[in-house]
Formats: structure tokens, C-alpha cells, sequence
């Protein structure tokens, strides 16, 4: 019997890896010297990536590699605008980023992490795929605290159950320390 084994792509599936696609720089055909690739960050990237706090934003990566004999420098320049959650209100609000990183690949026999800018890939390999250096980068770049740049941007009854709920008592046991001189 003489079966045919045929492999389908759904539309979504493969408009999915089309988009990881883009990230992907073929470098074994790039001459030695400076080349310039320019990325569009939008939903489509961050809904490809689990556990991000948020899958709306807009921004540009420059990214300048610099090919050498036996290794390559990547210049990634972030920028844009990105939806968080505010720490205050809930609310979303956009933040905007910016920010410069270098990374370096050099050449070995097996993949390798040697630091957080230094990478080895094996002699193999004829592409290498950016978006994840991309992804940790915009994580890098977003503030600690995520907040409104203005209180009053923040939505104003949520802020006004807070400071209800934010009144603190006192014990009258403890009243009595707080006349204690420690001089």
C-alpha cells in the first residue's frame, strides 16, 4: 500500500511563524563590516511571548550588527511606547522606553551563554534569531514602579477608595510610646 504523508498549516500557524520569521539575520552571507536591519515591535510580537503584562505597545529596534572575522557585535537601539497596568488605579497607561544594548556572538562547537552580552554560537550556524534578545531588552527597559507620570491621570475613584481604605488607627495601647525622648 502506498500511503502519502501530507503536512497542513493552518492560516494562523503559519502567519505565527512568519512573524518569528522576521527576527531571524542570516549573517553567513553578509560581508564583513556594518549592516543595518530595522524591526517594527507591535501586538503581533508580544502575543507570541507567555507571561507578558501586556500585549499592546509600538516600538523600533535599530539594529546595527558589525561583522568580523570571528565575531560579530550586535547594536540594538529600543524605542517606543509600550500599555502597562498602573500600579495606583489599574488603569492602562502608555509608557515610553528607550535604551541601548550590545551583545557579542563569537564562534565555538556548542551554544553557549559565556554572560549577559556575550554569546557563542556553534560554527554551524548561518542565522541567528533576535527576538528573544529583543524581548528581554523591552523587559530591561520597563520601570520598576508603573505608575501614571501624573496622580491625577489616575483614575480618580479608584485613588479615593485607596486613601479610604488606607486610614490607619492607632492602638491606644502604643499612644504612650510615642512620647518616649530617646535623647
Amino acid at each position: 500500500m502506498n500511503q502519502k504523508n501530507y503536512l497542513y498549516f493552518c492560516r494562523p500557524i503559519l502567519s505565527r511563524v512568519n512573524k518569528q520569521m522576521d527576527y531571524i539575520i542570516p549573517f553567513k552571507g553578509l560581508s564583513i563590516g556594518s549592516h543595518l536591519f530595522n524591526f517594527e515591535i507591535g501586538e503581533t510580537f508580544f502575543e507570541s511571548f507567555d507571561y507578558f503584562e501586556s500585549e499592546r505597545g509600538k516600538l523600533t529596534v535599530n539594529l546595527e550588527l558589525v561583522k568580523e572575522s570571528a565575531l560579530m557585535n550586535l547594536f540594538f537601539k529600543l524605542e517606543g511606547n509600550i500599555s502597562l497596568k498602573c500600579d495606583r488605579c489599574l488603569m492602562m497607561y502608555n509608557q515610553h522606553i528607550a535604551g541601548e544594548f550590545m551583545l557579542i556572538v563569537k564562534f565555538g562547537d556548542a551554544f553557549t551563554e559565556e554572560s549577559d552580552e556575550v554569546i557563542v554560537l556553534p560554527v554551524t550556524e548561518s542565522t541567528i534569531d533576535v527576538r528573544q534578545f529583543i524581548f528581554e531588552y523591552i523587559n530591561l527597559l520597563l520601570p520598576i514602579k508603573r505608575s501614571h507620570p501624573d496622580e491625577t491621570d489616575c483614575d480618580q475613584k479608584m485613588i479615593e477608595k485607596l486613601h479610604n481604605f488606607s486610614k490607619q488607627e492607632t492602638d491606644p495601647r502604643w499612644d504612650g510610646l510615642k512620647n518616649i525622648q530617646l535623647d
